[in-house]
């Protein structure tokens, strides 16, 4: 599962999966390794000049630590011609990304790093990869991300709802895979009560009523030592109930309408403007695999400007069609009356995308056409 902080105060998003997912300890002679792969995205709309991004786990053998042996770890970069990411020798188990001459990081852009081949010590537990970073003119930020160390040979994973999008008043179907073993648990977390659903692998949610986010969190002890591990999905909610404060209706309305269906055809970006407040939702998919060493995959990014401020959601694709039906990476933005909307289009491998205007009122998403 990937990890990355929407509410963040660093200028950049970062984005860490681990391969495997999760990590597993080592058992024996022979030690594990395991991959941290890093997205760095800038969904600014101005280009940002780093002057370095430090990336590091703890050094050690417990449950805490990541590895005994930080010097296994191996940096990556996709694009060594303008960044540079080392091993820093003065602090084991750091690697610090700096840029070459003088790269910035465009609006929209993104750099693929990675951590591979770490050797991971023998404690079930819970590290964290810290990220600080220094941005010029803008100064340092620090967050972490969470690294579950599970037992060797303990697998989970493919948290997904049947349907992405339900009726108001149906229930989301959520199924996933994962091993039972002793001190082993998993606990659904919704808008409700937590759930234990450690004895099953589907599991029907309460009626829904509103865009709804679901996550599956995973616990697993061994020689005292607990890994906790989280998986997350959202299901959007057709014509969902709405809350609000202070509303009077002097008259007959209607307040959600039938979604409309558009792409963008052949424009790599075209920009609407809202006609009444609403959801847009969308997705893209590549419709061949994208390898990790290829930059950028296909992407689309979505941004709301209203009231003297910008929303950026943006999702990419690097894999083709997973099971019959899937469409993709999906996304969504909420969209104020009167906001101007520009959605583009990245990427040089070819890709499918559709997007979907859910209006709460009488209005259309239209399209601003220059002259």
């Amino acid at each position: 599962m990937a990890h990355r902080s929407d509410d963040s105060a660093c200028v950049l998003t970062y984005t860490v999966e681990s391969d495997p997912e999760p990590i597993q300890v080592s058992q024996g002679t022979t030690p594990k390794t395991a991959t941290l792969r890093i997205t760095i995205t800038n969904h600014r709309q101005s280009a940002v000049s780093i002057e370095s991004v430090r990336f590091s786990f703890p050094v050690g053998g417990g449950p805490a630590e990541l590895s005994s042996n930080p010097g296994s770890a191996e940096p990556q970069v996709d694009d060594i011609k303008f960044w540079r990411f080392d091993l820093d020798e003065e602090r084991p188990g750091s690697a610090v990304l700096t840029p070459k001459r003088s790269a910035t990081l465009p609006p929209g852009g993104q750099l693929e790093l990675a951590l591979a081949h770490i050797e991971i010590n023998s404690a079930v537990g819970t590290s964290t990869l810290t990220i600080e970073e220094s941005i010029k003119n803008e100064g340092t930020c620090t967050e972490e991300r969470p690294l579950a160390k599970v037992p060797a040979g303990f697998t989970t994973g493919d948290f997904r709802p049947e349907r992405i999008l339900v009726r108001s008043g149906n229930s989301a179907e959520l199924t996933w895979r994962g091993e039972s073993r002793p001190g082993a648990t998993y606990t659904m977390l919704h808008d409700g009560q937590p759930c234990d659903v450690t004895c099953v692998r589907h599991w029907e949610s309460p009626p829904l009523h509103r865009d709804t986010a679901f996550a599956l969190v995973v616990e697993v002890t061994e020689g005292g030592n607990t890994a906790e591990y989280g998986m997350t999905t959202v299901v959007t909610v057709a014509r969902p109930d709405l809350v609000v404060n202070d509303l009077t209706v002097g008259g007959n309305t209607t307040l959600t309408h039938f979604p409309a269906g558009f792409d963008l055809g052949d424009a790599l970006e075209l920009t609407y403007s809202a006609e009444t407040d609403g959801f847009l939702v969308g997705y893209v998919r590549a419709d061949q695999d994208v390898p990790e060493t290829e930059d950028p995959p296909p992407a689309l990014i979505v941004t709301v400007s209203a009231g003297g401020t910008e929303r950026v959601t943006g999702v990419q694709s690097r894999l083709t069609e997973r099971a019959p039906g899937d469409p993709g990476s999906r996304l969504t933005a909420v969209v104020p009356r009167g906001a101007t909307v520009t959605i583009t289009r990245t990427g040089t491998t070819p890709s499918t995308h559709a997007l979907s205007w859910l209006p709460f009122g009488t209005g259309e998403l239209k399209e601003v056409t220059n002259g």
